[in-house]
């Protein structure tokens, strides 16, 4: 596909999805559409990218078998990377892409990317090349101990010698996939902050009530780390008193501390909440029964500890992530362009924990884009993406939380990770905002 072909398209919609096993995936998609046809053309994807699908290539070995796993399907042409490995590592990773038939006319797709075996051989990057466009899709590895970070640091270096290669070739390059780290803060839940001498941060004001709960610390060569939450809830006192004698208990909190919240003693309930309403802590003592019991808890305020916070990834793989940070100084995070203020949009999930229920989670999926296609970039308001809810429309904030927060959204509870991307042809009612 020339780019005049790519010109003269209305809209490119690129669909990127980790289906952690497209297998089973597919039967899920056939059992709620009919058909994999069906939920493509539904999603309006022009380009539909996956990871992960665990598929062998013995298992594509008739033209029937082809059409019962989707590599076979109306409308769009697929292409395939295989881990071709021996044994038990032959049925992990691997990577696939769908293209619409009437844009594949001409295209060309390998996974000897890298000219490198290991890498190669397990199937873990696809370059599909129209001519003007070249579209990589990637699983990257995933670090199991610190030891793992060289390679993965290597693999990431190889793409991009492969992707700056393209470029010097005159071609526009898309990279979407799962690259199992994040760069950013936001995109995490359950930020990390650093362990000095029992001293979160290395503040004494800050120090760990009996030291820190080994077991809940996170460490890398000698340095250690604790989760924000496990660390507020250790630096956290309260005093039990009178609400006659609690005002001036709490004008005098704990060296390095805040007042967080007042509780009365015999119901539990929250009397006061810093940051939850106009009155004062003050003005709500004052208005009790001198004898009645509250409790007074101190503490320091998460969103104090979350300017000292790195993710897991920061933490365990720092070299990966400084050099993935560097190199989107070049390519463009497509998300985070579109939806530079969004926060807890997570494409992945413990899904053993139902974590994806409380949208607890991490963004490991990108979609990244040069600057020339960056242009043509198409930015989509939360209330109009597919799948959305009535509600959003009434609601101008969850324009910036991620509909995968409201348990209601997930076109038939298939989608783990589907973040999506658009380049649309420059016309007045399609500009990147």
């Amino acid at each position: 596909m020339g780019i005049d072909t790519v010109r003269a398209v209305d809209q490119l919609h690129v669909i990127s999805w980790n289906t952690a096993g497209f297998s089973r995936t597919h039967e899920l998609i056939k059992s709620h559409y009919g058909d994999l046809h069906t939920f493509l053309r539904r999603h309006r994807a022009d380009v539909f990218c996956v990871q992960e699908t665990r598929m062998k290539a013995s298992m594509f070995s008739s033209l029937a078998e082809c059409k019962q796993l989707g590599a076979i399907t109306e409308g769009y042409e697929s292409f395939w990377a295989f881990n071709e490995q021996k044994g038990v590592a032959g049925g992990t990773c691997g990577v696939a892409v769908w293209v619409r038939k009437d844009l594949a006319k001409g295209i060309r797709a390998t996974q000897k990317v890298f000219k490198v075996d290991d890498f190669d051989q397990e199937g873990r990057c696809l370059l599909v090349d129209w001519g003007s466009l070249a579209l990589f899709n990637v699983y990257v590895p995933v670090l199991k101990g610190p030891e793992d970070q060289p390679r993965k640091l290597k693999f990431l270096e190889l793409l991009r010698h492969k992707v700056e290669e393209m470029q010097s070739a005159g071609k526009m390059v898309i990279v979407c996939g799962d690259f199992n780290l994040t760069w950013r803060p936001k995109d995490f839940h359950g930020l990390y902050v650093k362990v000095v001498e029992d001293c979160v941060c290395g503040k004494t004001e800050w120090r760990l009530n009996g030291g820190p709960n080994r077991s809940a610390l996170l460490t890398r060569g000698q340095d250690s780390w604790i989760r924000l939450g496990e660390a507020q809830k250790a630096l956290q006192s309260e005093l039990l008193v009178s609400a006659a004698s609690a005002e001036l208990r709490a004008a005098r909190p704990p060296d390095g501390a805040e007042l967080l919240r007042v509780v009365d003693a015999a119901s539990g309930a929250t009397l006061w909440m810093k940051g939850g309403g106009a009155s004062t802590p003050l003005e709500i003592v004052q208005g009790l029964d001198g004898a009645q019991q509250i409790r007074l808890q101190f503490g320091v305020p998460a969103s104090d500890l979350a300017a000292h916070g790195q993710t897991y990834h920061s933490v365990m793989e720092p070299e990966c992530v400084e050099f993935f940070s560097k190199w989107l100084e070049t390519l463009t995070d497509t998300f985070a362009a579109c939806h530079g203020t969004a926060e807890r949009r997570f494409t992945c999930w413990m899904q053993r924990a139902n974590m994806r229920y409380s949208n607890k989670g991490s963004r490991l999926d990108y979609i990244l884009c040069d600057q020339r296609l960056l242009k043509l970039l198409v930015s989509t308001k939360t209330s109009q993406l597919a799948g959305a809810t009535a509600d959003e429309e009434a609601s101008p904030w969850l324009d910036w939380i991620l509909p995968t927060s409201l348990p209601g959204w997930s076109l038939g509870g298939l989608e783990r990770r589907h973040p999506l991307w658009k380049v649309a042809r420059r016309t007045s009612g399609a500009e990147r905002r």
